[in-house]
């Protein structure tokens, strides 16, 4: 995995831009959120072709919520559930969640907690079946997840008191928005060359649709203050989430 911060990445690929484009001005904020694109192309692939641990990141103490009464359609009323801690890679069968476990207060064991009790994963439209058959009916010995959306809706624990889960996930890399470019970049160092090689064909295209016919250095999308990403407005702000209620 490479330690590069994404700064020197950043810097790196305006330096290239710079002596190829040399009638072009490119903000870091605009650089970063190439670099970011093709990074997530890359590493999702990456993670998919590699039975490794490299990339997971685990979230131990996840609170548990119980939806309050709400209009969203993505929230069911009565219903525990968590919220995904960071966007993860879509991948199929929801293989971008590796694992989400409990601790039953109620189990004596010298295993590690995260292997205490373990959730399995499941359709919302399998678990008519679960429940007719008594060793798959979810029960807190034997629970069941399904996603919506960033939810994870639990099956089989609604009737006992728990706090917290814990969710072993595959993130994506944050947006250019919210990255810290001093931050280690977590980015498979075989792949950094490809990385740029991409990066800089996306600028290439990017140049050739959008020409600038005057060099005035000006950029009037993205600030860049004191090094970082400038604030760029989400299409998603404005949503509002319903009230949940911790156990």
């Amino acid at each position: 995995m490479a330690t590069d911060r994404l700064r020197i990445i950043v810097d790196d690929i305006l330096e290239q831009t710079k002596q190829t484009f040399d009638d072009r001005d490119v903000s870091k904020a605009q650089a970063a959120y190439w670099i970011i694109i093709c990074a997530n192309n890359l590493l999702g692939g990456h993670i998919k072709n590699r039975k490794s641990g490299a990339f997971l990141s685990v979230f131990d103490k996840v609170p548990v919520l119980t939806v309050s009464p709400s209009s969203n359609p993505n929230f069911v009323e009565g219903r525990k559930f968590i919220q995904l801690p960071s966007a993860i890679f879509d991948f199929d069968k929801d293989d971008g969640v590796e694992y989400l476990t409990y601790m039953s207060s109620g189990l004596v064991t010298e295993a590690p907690k995260f292997t205490n009790v373990k959730f399995h994963r499941t359709y919302p439209t399998q678990t008519e079946w679960l429940y007719m058959h008594p060793h798959t009916k979810p029960a807190p010995t034997v629970p069941y997840w399904y996603r919506v959306g960033n939810l994870i809706y639990l099956l089989g624990v609604e009737k006992i008191p728990m706090k917290t889960v814990e969710i072993g996930i595959y993130m994506n890399i944050n947006p250019v928005e919210t990255i810290d470019l001093d931050a280690p970049f977590p980015f498979p160092q075989e792949l950094m060359k490809t990385l740029k090689m991409q990066v800089l064909d996306m600028a290439r295209n990017s140049f050739f649709f959008y020409p600038q016919t005057s060099n005035e250095g000006t950029d009037d999308t993205v600030a860049d203050v004191n090094g970082k990403p400038g604030k760029i407005a989400s299409v998603n702000q404005g949503n509002q989430e319903p009230a949940a209620n911790t156990e």
